[in-house]
């Protein structure tokens, strides 16, 4: 183990060359092998001033007054994503022991390849959910769970990279009353159900916190809008008016009183310019500002987008 004392970041670098942790006196960080659409180039996760930085095995992470977040990269060519997911989170589980998950980051190389009989994101599903089964037991797994988003990295990339953020502080996890939980969808989404809530909110010194997770155009457990754009973008939008409100944020991505970041996945490069347009038609200028645009596969082969983002509410920062 190493410890270095005074760095105290986490970012996000999108359209980089390849997908790989980042340790430095920079900070710590994540480029990611995914072409950049629009927005800014980089996106910060975590900041906390004197916090002290450690390197253990495949993850670097920052510890500070009860607070954890951090990153961590294997290689893992798509016969042994199972495996691989399972050990890295049984790695993280056992990093965080004592503290509550609030989000969890996930880029799966080529996520919905299924030239092994079984598409990719089901093989992570299942190494995921035997991590948490394992450490939580099957029966109270499903509370624990936070928000949490899983999208692929396009090409020849066989990386499987996490991010994490934890801590003391109380959590809440919430669900869509649109949707079905991923943790229960039905046998015919593959052998594991997706392990994530649909948001978690953390109650800190300085405020609420929502996490919203990675939304897409699902209606109970089936993707609304097949082939139809416009149909996907606008059912992603009331899903994430609704898991806003559940969560205390009652004006949505409306909501003036807060302090927001969004992240756009797009499948199409062709469709960024509707996804964009449609979108600041629904969010505040403030917000337009901050949105992130990538392009990266998402977890069904119908979804044509996919859009998470963190919120506090103005005047608890």
């Amino acid at each position: 183990m190493e410890a270095t004392a005074g760095l105290d970041e986490i970012r996000i670098h999108f359209g980089e060359a390849q997908t790989a942790r980042l340790v430095g006196q920079g900070g710590l960080g994540l480029n990611l092998d995914t072409v950049h659409l629009g927005g800014p180039t980089q996106e910060v996760l975590f900041q906390c001033e004197g916090a002290e930085q450690e390197l253990v095995g495949d993850f670097s992470f920052y510890r500070d007054q009860g607070r954890m977040a951090g990153v961590a990269v294997v290689d893992c060519p798509i016969e042994e994503v199972e495996s691989a997911a399972q050990g890295l989170y049984h790695d993280l589980l056992l990093h965080t022991q004592g503290l509550k998950l609030q989000r969890l980051w996930n880029f799966v190389p080529r996520i919905n390849d299924e030239s092994l009989g079984q598409e990719v994101y089901r093989s992570f599903n299942e190494g995921r959910w035997k991590a948490f089964a394992g450490t939580y037991g099957e029966e109270n797994m499903d509370l624990k769970l936070p928000a949490a988003t899983a999208v692929g990295l396009q090409g020849e990339c066989e990386r499987l990279a996490l991010v994490f953020l934890a801590g003391e502080q109380e959590v809440a996890h919430f669900e869509n009353p649109r949707q079905t939980p991923a943790y229960r969808y039905p046998s015919e989404f593959g052998p594991c159900s997706p392990s994530f809530a649909r948001g978690t909110v953390v109650s800190e010194s300085r405020g609420r916190v929502a996490y919203l997770s990675g939304t897409s155009s699902i209606c109970g457990s089936q993707t609304v809008g097949e082939g139809d754009l416009s149909k996907q973008i606008s059912e992603t939008i009331e899903n994430i008016q609704v898991a806003l409100q559940q969560m205390g944020f009652e004006g949505g991505l409306r909501e003036r009183d807060c302090v927001a970041q969004l992240r756009v996945y797009v499948r199409d490069p062709g469709d960024y310019a509707e996804i964009r347009e449609r979108l600041e038609a629904e969010i505040t200028a403030r917000l337009a500002e901050q949105v992130v645009y990538v392009q990266a596969d998402i977890c069904r082969e119908p979804l044509k987008l996919e859009i998470e983002g963190v919120f506090r509410a103005q005047g608890e920062a």
